[in-house]
């Protein structure tokens, strides 16, 4: 009944743009005093002040926001609840993926409880954007949270298995589940893969709390029971026993080095047993200090309980003689074979869109040169360049820059024999036939760009 009525406003990411402008749907604590003023006193004004802001309203607002029934279902989920004639948010609404996503409140630090549940977070959207989008049987959400992946897989998936280990995060997916009329979504109660021993999926993925820690402060955050990366290592090394062939685990994760410059063998180790190909992307990176300075920042208020915590954290890491710290995501495909292929990438996060085909592509490329013997069977495929996939070419320079503007947006530096032969790469003729009618030398260095190309999703496989 909730959702019907905020959907009869309507209130979703176009209405709240419209609104407050672009950044409007990600409003954090420090926006609130401006958009509640830039807000207009109508229905849809008050319910985002309401939802979105925190803010409390008058009950006739609220009820001409989201009429008698709607009011009434809004306080029976307890996500408000009346003071008097006025209407009080203990929780928002936020509309995000086109869906409606629930959760607790702004956070305020260390004042926020032990299982509070978090909002659709960056961290959230960048799992979004690296998931596979194709059609699945069964899919799985690991550590689900407000239960984002869950429901943004439901739309692809016949049915949807969401766990936690927070009774309150299974409630809030359970809510959101009906708040969006989604009726393919299960939840269940237990830690990582426990809910679901036995059982195997075509797509798994997981956002679980993954920040190296000397804490257990948050649920939603610190891998409570597991020391160092530990939690991390057990979702990457467990995921694969739980798919399908052809199926896919996309996870997000922190892996812990020595230095900067070893920074993935780490994670390469814990992929070298697993029947499946694999991509790692790093998407960030940084010293001890740094990694805490940055998961620490809501006590900056405060010098010296800032200064605490910097030392509490890096002494941690100093006993575990790391000094460097990446969190980025692994994504592999379970399929029959006796090679398999990991690849490791760094991508800016700040730069991630939605990435599906890329990643199909990238797949299929690894699978290929899982089982490329020489040269001569990369010379007997036959590519084409995605829509997507562009080719710079500077005024008065020679080369060029071949771009992905999609996924990761990756980009290569090419020279001019290699532009003459993706000019020629309509995927009828073969590889080995494109070079010979770009009349240019076959180097290996062109077949090495080539191979680079594959992998990253900027060529396709016809």
């Amino acid at each position: 009944m909730l959702g019907r009525a905020l959907r009869a406003l309507p209130y979703n990411e176009e209405s709240v743009e419209g609104l407050l402008g672009e950044d409007g749907p990600a409003a954090g604590l420090s926006d609130v005093a401006v958009y509640d003023r830039r807000l207009p006193d109508t229905p849809l004004g008050n319910a985002t002040r309401l939802l979105l802001l925190q803010v409390t309203i008058d009950r006739d607002a609220a009820i001409a926001a989201f009429g008698h029934d709607g009011l009434d279902a809004l306080l029976t989920t307890q996500l408000a609840r009346a003071d008097g004639d006025r209407i009080a948010a203990r929780g928002r609404i936020v509309p995000a993926e086109g869906l409606l996503m629930s959760f607790d409140g702004f956070a305020v630090g260390d004042d926020d409880p032990h299982g509070y549940v978090a909002s659709y977070t960056p961290t959230a959207s960048w799992l979004a954007a690296l998931t596979p989008r194709r059609h699945f049987g069964r899919a799985l959400d690991i550590g689900t949270g407000s239960g984002a992946q869950a429901l943004l897989a439901s739309r692809h998936s016949d049915h949807v298995i969401a766990t936690d280990l927070n009774p309150r995060a299974v409630a809030f997916t359970a809510l959101n589940a009906a708040l969006n009329g989604i009726d393919n979504l299960e939840v269940r109660l237990g830690s990582l893969f426990e809910p679901v021993a036995g059982e195997t999926f075509d797509l798994i993925t997981c956002n679980a709390p993954y920040v190296v820690s000397p804490e257990d402060r948050w649920q939603y955050r610190d891998a409570a029971g597991f020391e160092a990366d530990q939690l991390s290592q057990a979702v990457v090394t467990q995921a694969p026993a739980h798919l399908n062939d052809d199926g896919f685990a996309c996870m997000l994760v922190s892996w812990l080095a020595e230095s900067k410059d070893d920074a993935d063998a780490r994670v390469q180790t814990w992929l070298d047993d697993v029947p499946c190909d694999a991509w790692v992307i790093s998407l960030s990176g940084a010293d001890p200090l740094d990694h805490a300075a940055g998961w620490n920042e809501h006590l900056s208020v405060d010098a010296e309980d800032y200064g605490l915590a910097l030392d509490r954290w890096t002494a941690y890491f100093e006993e575990l003689g790391v000094g460097w710290i990446s969190e980025g995501a692994v994504l592999v495909h379970k399929r029959l074979g006796h090679r398999h292929v990991i690849r490791t990438d760094w991508a800016d996060e700040e730069e991630l869109e939605y990435g599906s085909d890329q990643i199909e592509r990238v797949f299929k490329a690894l699978e290929l040169i899982a089982d490329v013997d020489d040269e001569r069977d990369l010379l007997a495929t036959r590519l084409a360049l995605p829509e997507e996939t562009r080719i710079e070419l500077a005024l008065g320079e020679e080369g060029a820059r071949v771009v992905l503007e999609e996924g990761t947006w990756p980009e290569l530096e090419i020279d001019d024999e290699l532009v003459e032969i993706l000019g020629e790469l309509d995927g009828r003729a073969t590889l080995a036939e494109a070079i010979g009618q770009a009349r240019v030398p076959r180097r290996r260095s062109t077949l090495d760009d080539i191979r680079e190309l594959l992998e990253l999703g900027m060529l396709e496989l016809r």
